[in-house]
């Protein structure tokens, strides 16, 4: 196709004449249309390049992707762990620790708290939402272990104090040493022999000489022997309760029965008797606290009976005027 020629009137000569470019324009105008086109090119690449990408790049971007899916569901996670947790502090502290009678865990310990903001200033080079990602992981993380760390040991001190509570159990002198009727309480009585009043220790079961009698709690064997007032007689120390019983007037202790010896509630330690200060074949029957006073055993142990029987019987204790010792 024929190149477009171009042409103007030249009034001097009354005649068209063709138009010719000068060469300065047309380097000028070819010099535009490629800068023009430079531009386009690399504004045509770097598009192409930021929308579309390499390969490898398209994979670094659906990795992270994936990444930051996961660590969301890892949050979500470690949230219903968290909550987990939270239920097992509530039952620790309303239930576990009212039974086991311990002082409950302070507040601000219970709430552990976590560091600052500054705590995790290894992730501020990433991008503002990655960076969040992680840090609000992070402390997410640190947070549930100082919450696990906390309840393990808890649950360690609650497995120890239900230990000593199983043994302050079984020490405590609970139970009746034989089985016979109670003729003489705790408090002044007159005595029998002595013919005076005077303060009474413990209790008097009235039962046939020769009746075993059975230790009233877990304990050691603190004494076993005879003296003047007592007869022939039995200590225990129920150490984990403080308390100290004594079983007095025995016709007859086994050998086995010797200091040191450790001794289970209803184990046989002797059998009555009516040696010492006594005016009958029964046996008494005393505990002491701590400071070594006397208490009334007749708070310690509730026979197979209602409430009404046991009032009539503390009623007919009590007002028993002298003792058999």
């Amino acid at each position: 196709m024929a190149k477009n020629k171009y042409y103007y009137y030249d009034e001097q000569s009354f005649s068209f004449v063709e138009l010719k470019p000068k060469r300065s324009r047309l380097i000028k105008q070819g010099g535009i249309l490629f800068l023009i086109a430079l531009v386009m090119a690399g504004f045509l690449t770097y598009g192409v390049d930021r929308v579309v990408g390499t390969p490898e790049e398209l994979a670094l971007i659906h990795e992270n992707a994936v990444l930051q899916d996961q660590l969301n569901t890892v949050r979500q996670k470690m949230s219903d762990f968290s909550a987990q947790l939270d239920a097992l502090s509530q039952s620790d502290q309303e239930l576990y620790r009212t039974i086991l009678q311990a002082d409950p865990i302070p507040e601000d310990v219970r709430q552990v708290g976590v560091g600052g903001t500054e705590a995790y200033n290894e992730f501020n080079g990433f991008s503002p939402s990655t960076s969040e990602l992680l840090r609000e992981t992070a402390s997410q993380l640190d947070q549930l272990e100082r919450q696990m760390n906390l309840q393990n040991e808890s649950y360690r001190d609650l497995a120890n104090l239900a230990e000593k509570r199983s043994d302050w159990l079984a020490q405590m002198p609970a139970i009746l040493p034989a089985e016979g009727p109670l003729v003489s309480g705790h408090g002044q009585r007159f005595h029998p022999i002595l013919r005076i009043n005077r303060m009474h220790h413990g209790i008097d079961i009235l039962v046939p000489r020769g009746t075993p009698v059975h230790s009233s709690g877990d304990g050691v064997i603190l004494e076993a022997g005879r003296n003047s007032g007592f007869g022939k007689y039995v200590k225990i120390k129920h150490p984990v309760t403080g308390y100290t019983t004594v079983y007095a007037h025995l016709s007859d202790i086994p050998t086995e029965i010797v200091q040191g010896r450790q001794i289970k509630r209803g184990e046989k330690i002797g059998y009555s008797g009516n040696t010492g200060l006594s005016a009958a074949p029964h046996l008494h029957y005393e505990v002491r606290g701590t400071d070594g006073r006397s208490v009334n055993p007749i708070y310690f142990f509730l026979p197979n009976m209602t409430p009404e029987q046991y009032r009539e019987m503390f009623a007919e204790v009590e007002a028993t005027e002298s003792s058999l010792d």
